[in-house]
This record gives structure tokens, sequence and C-alpha cells, in this order.
């Protein structure tokens, strides 16, 4: 796996900053207090995910925000799930504006704009996928899943069918059957991606 992050510091189009900050500080401090209260040391972390320790480090230290799927990795090896790990508040209601939030990298090529910040019994995301892209690997995760295409085209892979969706379109599947989005269009997709549980 690689070491891909959204930088916090320096140019990087997606960083925005203030909030990109405060972001990743209470990211890394949760990895943190995940990691070591599943007794792992950040070499056993590094082993299990696939990821460099200085990478591990960074992101503890608030220096780098992982990629999502990087994210759902180090989730995964310390027995939580990504949204847990994300979620710094439990207030009864947030409010996401369009124009605000910290985006991650989805997989090469698409970002992420969580639309949900608290914990909670869903986890709910906007992806901007470019011509071509796909999600990075299939998955497969306990819960159900719902795709709702905001913009342009997406195909969603469930098991061994393949669903073409337009503007408009839903697919609503349960998540433990391997699935996949990828835009094999030649504009840019904007889509909604609801998981229950959160994983």
């Amino acid at each position: 796996m690689r070491d891909v992050a959204v930088q916090v510091t320096g140019h990087d189009e997606i960083d925005r900053g203030t909030e990109a900050t405060d972001l990743a500080v209470s990211l890394g401090l949760a990895i943190r207090t995940a990691r070591k209260a599943s007794r792992l040391t950040l070499s056993e972390l590094a082993r299990r995910t696939g990821l460099s320790q200085s990478f591990l480090s960074q992101a503890e230290n608030g220096h780098t925000v992982p990629s999502v799927l990087n994210l759902h990795a180090i989730a995964r090896a310390l027995g939580t799930t990504a949204h847990e790990l994300l979620s710094h508040t439990e207030d009864e209601v947030t409010l996401s504006r369009v124009d605000a939030g910290v985006v991650f990298e989805a997989s090469p090529g698409a970002t992420m704009r969580r639309c949900a910040r608290r914990g909670g019994a869903m986890a709910a995301n906007e992806i901007t996928a470019g011509p071509g892209v796909a999600a990075e690997s299939a998955t497969e995760h306990p819960g159900e899943e719902f795709v709702y295409v905001l913009e342009g085209s997406l195909d969603v892979e469930v098991g061994a069918a393949t669903y073409r969706l337009g503007a408009g379109d839903v697919v609503y599947y349960s998540a433990t059957v391997r699935h996949r989005w990828f835009n094999s269009a030649d504009v840019p997709c904007r889509f909604l991606i609801t998981s229950t549980p959160p994983f």
C-alpha cells in the first residue's frame, strides 16, 4: 500500500487551512489513542497496514491526514472504523457547508468530502471522480450502502453485476458483497455514497 496523505502544510490544493490542521491533529490523536489501547507499537501497526512507520508517525503527530484507503487500513488494524477515528463530535446536529470542510483523496484522481462529522449509525460522503477514475480497489464490509449520482455518470460493480447510473439514479446494496465504483465517462462525476454502519 502506498503512503498517501492530504498534506496539512504547504500549498497542496486540497488543504483548506485551519480546519485541515485541526482535523490532522484530532485524527492523529485518535489514531495514537486507538493504537495504544490496542497495545501496538508503530512498527507493528506499520507491518499490519503495509504503511511506513515514518508515515504513521507523521499522521499521529498531525502532520498529514491519510488518504481514505489508508485510513481504512489503519482503522482495520486497530479494530475500529475510519468513521470512528474521524468522528470528533457528538453534537446532535452537524452542518457541512458546500465550500467548507476537508477534502481527502478517495483514490488517485478522486476526492471525498465528509458530509457528516458526528459519530452515528451512518457515514455520508460526497465523491468527485475525474474521467476514467476508479476506486483504488474493490471492498466488502458489514452493512449496507447506497450510491446517489449528483452529476455525470458512474458504473458501480456489485458482485458480478455492473450498474450504470446517471444523475438522479440510486443503487442500494448489501456491502458484504464485493463492490467498487468507476467513472468510465470522459467528464467528471459527483456522487453521494452512504454506508451504515460506518466503516
